[in-house]
């Protein structure tokens, strides 16, 4: 007999909601990528309503290897000194999400930390595969550093960070610059990332049936889509805990206990200690991932948060 699981009871209605959703329309592997987007976009707009106001919300455009990369600005300062900011890659399997995804956390965060966000709409699979998504946002990076006094920020304050596949990328993005030799960012901030090669993990089995959000099967179609190739898996800028982390930047990570990528992040968490890296990871317990998305309603998220926020601003200080 499996142990009994604990929920946050503020996470018991919401995860019955999704239950019924997924009930009522239910997620089938080899669906439309097109419609896995549309299904994400109104599924997260409940999350997303009443947004904190900010000094300045404005979209940018940067260039990109396939083409532009629009790129928002939530800046909770305003004035003309440079500031500190963060370049965030939302989460959604690197086949949906855009800038709409994590509009409201973006804004608690920017709000939270005094920092500027940048939230970047980078090109998705399978129209964009491996290693696409990675390059364009390894080129918002740099085009921001480069860009520096002149998009108000101060590049010797500039992180990177994600949630999801968004951690995966930002991650991937510190490594490929590490290896460049090009500027690093100070500070990366990961949240519940898909780090690993998609191999069978003891949180996998445990919550991946789908019944805590995001399944196992679900996760397995988005890698199908996103590395096209056979030889990607093995890649380490698509599963980073392949590569040798020495040399990265000081690191915060957020994890959930109820995550089929949770084995994930605590792999990471090890594997950093060995390489020697600054870090910190949080796991949160009895909520599911994504769930720094659900700050509406859900005190964990709203905590998540307001600690992510706390390490960004003691970092770029």
């Amino acid at each position: 007999m499996s142990e009994p699981v604990y929920v946050d009871p503020q996470m018991l209605p919401i995860l019955q909601a999704m239950r019924e959703r997924a009930a009522a329309d239910p997620w089938v592997p080899g669906r439309d990528p097109r419609q896995m987007r549309q299904r994400l976009r109104a599924d997260l707009a409940r999350w997303n309503v009443d947004p904190p106001p900010l000094a300045r919300v404005e979209d940018l455009v940067f260039d990109g290897p396939t083409g532009p990369v629009t790129v928002r600005r939530y800046d909770p300062v305003g004035g003309s000194r440079p500031q500190p900011a963060l370049l965030y890659l939302h989460g959604g399997g690197w086949v949906a999400g855009d800038l709409e995804t994590e509009d409201r956390a973006s804004r608690l965060l920017a709000v939270a930390s005094g920092v500027t966000v940048l939230s970047a709409d980078y090109p998705l699979a399978p129209e964009h595969p491996f290693p696409v998504p990675v390059e364009a946002c390894r080129a918002v990076w740099k085009a921001a550093h480069a860009g520096g006094a002149a998009l108000g920020i101060d590049r010797g304050r500039l992180a990177l960070g994600g949630s999801s596949a968004g951690a995966n990328l930002a991650l991937a993005c510190a490594l490929t610059l590490r290896d460049a030799g090009e500027p690093l960012p100070r500070f990366l901030l990961l949240n519940y990332g898909a780090y690993g090669d998609g191999s069978d993990t003891a949180s996998a089995r445990r919550f991946g049936d789908g019944s805590f959000g995001l399944g196992r099967a679900q996760m397995e179609y988005f890698r199908s889509l996103y590395l096209q190739q056979p030889d990607d898996r093995h890649d380490p800028r698509a599963a980073p805990l392949l590569a040798d982390l020495r040399g990265l930047p000081a690191t915060f990570m957020t994890a959930a206990a109820l995550d089929p990528l949770l084995a994930d992040s605590l792999e990471l968490d090890t594997r950093l200690a060995a390489a020697g890296v600054p870090h910190r990871c949080i796991v949160y317990p009895g909520v599911v991932h994504g769930f720094t998305l659900m700050s509406l309603s859900l005190g964990a998220a709203r905590a998540a948060i307001e600690e992510a926020a706390a390490a960004l601003r003691a970092a770029l200080a």
